[in-house]
């Protein structure tokens, strides 16, 4: 048949199945799977679970800018105003450390835009290990998260129960504030230990004997009582610069800390330096039973930002491991009951309140939302939730989804991220459930860091499933049934779409099924 021919002839065929081929390309399983008119303008960072690039999109899922890492992350991210990349990594253990568990770091970066490395930042030895988290602060400083090592015999003189020590050690929690100073330096300016605010009851012969409930701003040190070194394994940090003082993730103990940062170090390391408020399981300083407990593994404990609704506000990714009616997440809000002072309400032999926290998000069939670990939350400019299901988890199969909703908790934006250690998906492939995400974070289309910078969007970050798009304008359409007619009866292999060696009929029709905008 003459090839003109037979394009009169297959011209309805291309109408009919045009309709089709669209729908069916709404089929979406990785990238940007839905975004409507209220979602808030602006790009989400994130970074995949352990590995070494870091992507920007904008809200189409399209990829804005990206940088590269040689070594993992470790784990989260930041956009700076100067529109530089503060990026969590992690080159591994320091060599004799036993410092190893999961979230564990060892650098804070600093990546300019277009990528080069400006600062390189190790605190990692076998006595000390970043991990998890950092805060950048308005002065330029960065909050840090950290492992100390302490040995057995200094665990077991600070009362710990020596049944508790399988891995004869422990590592409690600090916190060091970092003053970058030139290419790799950095000046710790400030710290705080958890090692100089605890108390136990086990042991009266040993250091911080005291009764737990008379000390809801010290911390049990035998609560926990497993052999893992990490014994609080704090998460998430994150710092409030109008009342000065940081807000700890601590999922291990399932709580969120307060404290003050706006004391010396040294004032930091006496009674002034107690843990301010504490929220999410209030039988871990016996003032409270399992009934009381709201936070179960909890990950991002951040406020929400003056200026935007619900400001002053606690938000949290609540992951819901050990959750008495079963494991499911929810993405929760509440109201710390903070005094004009800056300190907190507490009555007498009470728990911290409030007694609940506000349920922003919660699944229709609960258990289909799950994330046993990883994820955070983000008040937008709008009013909006952003929030990151980090880990694919029991019925919950997909992990690194990022979804926004609005105040009435409607679905308006959902973004899965298509990258995994195999590497890149290919739109339509289901997700294997590796492509886990710490966390993901939305900066408004104003943010000062974009000022000057090019913007424009460069495609999806998935690889497109468009064997038909025979001239790469993304669409199967005309023009490329022009080139296929072109090289008709030819072994053209761009255009053999069956592979059987010749271009003809058949390649004409699986074209034609194509017809449309491609993944």
């Amino acid at each position: 048949m003459n090839p003109s021919h037979f394009l009169t002839a297959i011209a309805g065929f291309v109408l009919v199945t045009t309709a089709t081929a669209a729908a069916a390309g709404q089929d979406r399983t990785v990238g940007l799977i839905e975004s409507g008119p209220d979602a808030s303008p602006g790009y989400t960072l994130f970074t995949p679970l352990n590995s070494t690039p870091t992507y920007l999109i904008d809200n189409d899922g399209n990829l804005v800018n990206s940088w590269m890492d040689t070594n993992p992350g470790g784990n989260s991210i930041y956009l700076l105003e100067d529109g530089s990349l503060l990026r969590c990594s992690d080159a591994g253990p320091a060599k004799g450390s036993v410092l190893i568990a999961g979230g564990d770091g060892s650098n804070v970066k600093r990546f300019d835009w277009e990528g080069n490395l400006v600062w390189n930042f190790s605190y990692n030895t076998p006595e000390h290990r970043l991990h998890h988290d950092i805060a950048p602060m308005p002065n330029g400083n960065v909050l840090m998260i950290a492992w100390e090592y302490k040995s057995a015999e200094e665990a077991i003189q600070a009362g710990r129960d020596p049944a508790a020590l399988a891995s004869d050690s422990l590592w409690p929690l600090h916190i060091i504030e970092v003053e970058p100073e030139g290419a790799t330096g950095g000046n710790i300016v400030w710290s705080w230990h958890l090692w100089d605010h605890i108390v136990q009851d086990f042991d009266a012969t040993k250091d911080n004997y005291g009764v737990i409930a008379d000390n809801p701003g010290k911390v049990d040190i035998n609560y926990r009582r497993n052999d893992n070194g990490d014994w609080i394994h704090a998460n998430g940090i994150d710092y409030n610069e109008r009342l000065d003082q940081i807000v700890i993730s601590t999922p291990f103990l399932s709580e969120a800390w307060i404290i003050n940062h706006g004391l010396s170090t040294e004032e930091a390391a006496g009674p002034a330096g107690d843990l301010m408020y504490r929220w999410g399981n209030p039988q871990v300083y016996d003032r409270g039973t399992a009934a009381d407990q709201t936070l179960y593994f909890n990950h991002d404990v951040a406020w929400v930002r003056d200026g935007l609704p619900g400001e002053g506000n606690l938000t949290v990714f609540n992951n819901g491991n050990g959750r008495p009616d079963g494991a499911y997440s929810t993405i929760e809000e509440f109201t710390p009951p903070i005094l004009e002072d800056g300190g907190y309400a507490l009555a007498e032999g009470d728990a911290y309140g409030p007694e609940s926290a506000s349920i922003l998000y919660i699944a229709d069939d609960p258990t289909s939302f799950y994330s046993s670990g990883l994820s955070g939350v983000q008040r937008l400019e709008n009013g909006n939730t952003l929030f990151c299901k980090g880990r694919n988890s029991g019925a919950s199969p997909r992990g690194g989804e990022f979804y926004e909703i609005d105040p009435g908790g409607e679905l308006v934006w959902l973004y899965v991220n298509p990258v995994g250690p195999s590497g890149v998906l290919t739109q339509g492939d289901e997700p294997n459930g590796l492509q886990n995400a710490f966390r993901c974070s939305r900066y408004a289309s104003d943010f000062a860091g974009f000022d000057g910078r090019d913007l424009t969007p460069g495609g999806p970050i998935e690889l497109s499933d468009c064997s038909g798009d025979l001239d790469g304008d993304g669409i199967v359409g005309g023009a490329d049934l022009g080139l296929m007619l072109a090289v008709w009866g030819t072994d053209d292999p761009a255009a053999d779409l069956n592979g059987d060696g010749t271009i003809g009929g058949a390649d004409i029709g699986l074209l034609a099924a194509a017809w449309g905008p491609c993944f």
